[in-house]
């Protein structure tokens, strides 16, 4: 016979049992949100799924349903597609125990493919993503900015010198110096050249990651079975890029890494976040220090670029190019700006981190190059870990969850004339954010790294350069660059443009020289 304790729980469980059936059942009685045309039986929305722009479609489709969040299905699966930050506060972040984790892309995931489920992010909900988001956090919470202050002055003046000798390279002297910063931030390693073999397999190895993200990029994520093909079978060159793309991951995560631990053991080291996360844990009797190394070479190689839940080397360059854009376009701004900073520096030195509460307009064009090209214009998707409702309608566990960021910089409810580029939005105290750094758990830990290090590059580039139009030798006359926008993978960017930097004055000039 059972004691009272007994049948208590017993009844305990039964009742939770028939409240969770009783709720699934509910769920299950309501609709999806709404669905654009086009679904078909069986393959549902696959024929007219987007393949290219897809932020543009699905802000569309919610426009012509009226509704800031939309479903789709393709192949059984349900996708959901959220337009306003309302939505994506109310699900992403108050309910982000439902909405954190990631949905499975086998391309990435299998251990015979790229082999990389356990990149944080990729990695589902859990306590081993948990461990990573620590050690990330420790790494990049606003009170080590210190260290970063010098590193960001430092690569920031190596890129002025540059960029006075070679104004033409831009594009490519901004990806050295973003990469050079979370090198030397992450391992202690400095880049000493712009063809330097590490930022340029790094840069490789983000390109590959934004492309096997994407689920439709692969069809081995929908017919389980083609993994089984081998790589030298007619047409499985996706296979072969696999591969390849494997081995430039290991080399990645493993020879900066390992790198790092021969210069601490030296002694020579320069601070970073593996010197400091290994000194911290190193006496500690509780950590598995084998665990602990594991964890922090997959989170060097994630703060590098490769993953989505940092402001990765792919978005922070992305956003130099929409700054330098968005000067030549607007002069105006540009000549704000720089009489801002010059009221600061009496032109008798350059901007530095300290300078960032007495220049609250360069703060703005922070801001607003984020919002008006956001570098992930949907994020990376999540997956949904249980049923939910919202607004009466039902989301089943396993949905995708994508949040349209590029939609949401668009909301005219929150932003006037939001295709306009104007920094004056955010000069007001209730200006809204910009949804570039995500919503919940999974959103940007690195959020302070990356505006620290987009201020003092756009403020010692507005000090000492002026960005203008390319003048045509022919005709004489400026030409305006168009500014055409290319989404790539996962990543939205300005496509490479021509135009001119110079020095400001002579004066301009000899500060650059001068700097050590």
């Amino acid at each position: 016979m059972l004691s009272y304790p007994e049948i208590g729980f017993t009844l305990t469980a039964i009742g939770s049992s028939l409240y969770l059936l009783y709720k699934q059942r509910a769920l299950k009685g309501l609709s999806l949100p709404p669905s654009p045309a086009g679904s078909y039986p069986i393959v549902g929305h696959a024929l007219v799924l987007p393949t290219k722009d897809e932020h543009l479609t699905y802000a569309q489709w919610c426009k012509e349903l009226n509704s800031d969040i939309i479903s789709l299905t393709a192949l059984g699966q349900t996708i959901v597609v959220i337009n306003s930050v309302e939505v994506a506060k109310k699900l992403l972040d108050q309910r982000s125990t439902i909405y954190s984790s990631r949905p499975y892309l086998r391309a990435i995931c299998d251990p015979d493919l790229l082999a990389w489920g356990d990149n944080i992010a990729i990695m589902p909900y859990g306590p081993e993503w948990k461990k990573q988001r620590r050690i990330m956090h420790e790494a990049l919470k606003p009170s080590v900015n210190i260290h970063n202050s010098v590193l960001f002055e430092r690569e920031t003046h190596g890129l002025l010198k540059r960029l006075l000798t070679s104004p033409e390279s831009f594009e490519k002297e901004f990806r050295r110096t973003v990469a050079a910063e979370i090198l030397s931030s992450v391992y202690g390693y400095t880049v000493k050249d712009t063809n330097d073999t590490l930022v340029r397999d790094s840069a490789a190895l983000v390109e590959n990651f934004t492309i096997a993200a994407i689920p439709a990029n692969f069809l081995v994520n929908f017919i389980p079975w083609l993994k089984y093909i081998p790589a030298w079978f007619p047409g499985a060159q996706w296979k072969r890029n696999i591969i390849e793309w494997r081995q430039l991951k290991e080399h990645v995560m493993n020879d900066p890494y390992e790198w790092a631990k021969a210069q601490i053991a030296s002694g020579f080291a320069a601070p970073s976040i593996v010197q400091s996360h290994l000194a911290s844990v190193e006496d500690s009797p509780k950590v598995n220090i084998t665990d602990e190394e594991e964890n922090l070479r997959r989170v060097g190689v994630s703060l590098f670029g490769a993953a989505a839940d940092t402001f990765c080397l792919m978005q922070s360059h992305a956003s130099l190019m929409s700054f330098v854009l968005a000067m030549v376009q607007h002069p105006h701004f540009q000549s704000r700006a720089q009489q801002e900073i010059d009221r600061v520096t009496h032109c008798e030195r350059l901007p530095t981190m300290a300078d960032r509460d007495s220049m609250p307009y360069v703060r703005c064009i922070v801001q607003e190059v984020l919002r008006w090209q956001p570098p992930l214009p949907l994020g990376v998707p999540r997956a949904t870990s249980e049923d939910d409702e919202y607004g009466g309608y039902y989301i089943p566990k396993g949905s995708v969850v994508i949040a349209n960021s590029w939609a949401m910089s668009r909301d005219t409810s929150m932003y006037t004339s939001p295709e306009a580029f104007n920094p004056d939005r955010f000069r007001v105290s209730d200006a809204p954010s910009t949804s570039s750094f995500g919503f919940g758990r999974r959103s940007c830990p690195g959020s302070h790294y990356a505006e620290a290090s987009l201020f003092i590059l756009f403020a010692s580039i507005l000090a000492v350069f002026d960005l203008t139009p390319k003048v045509n030798p022919v005709t004489g006359q400026a030409e305006m660059p168009e500014g055409k926008i290319a989404v790539h993978a996962l990543v939205s960017r300005i496509v490479p443009f021509e135009c001119t930097i110079k020095p400001r004055s002579n004066v301009h000039k000899e500060l650059i020289e001068s700097t050590s």
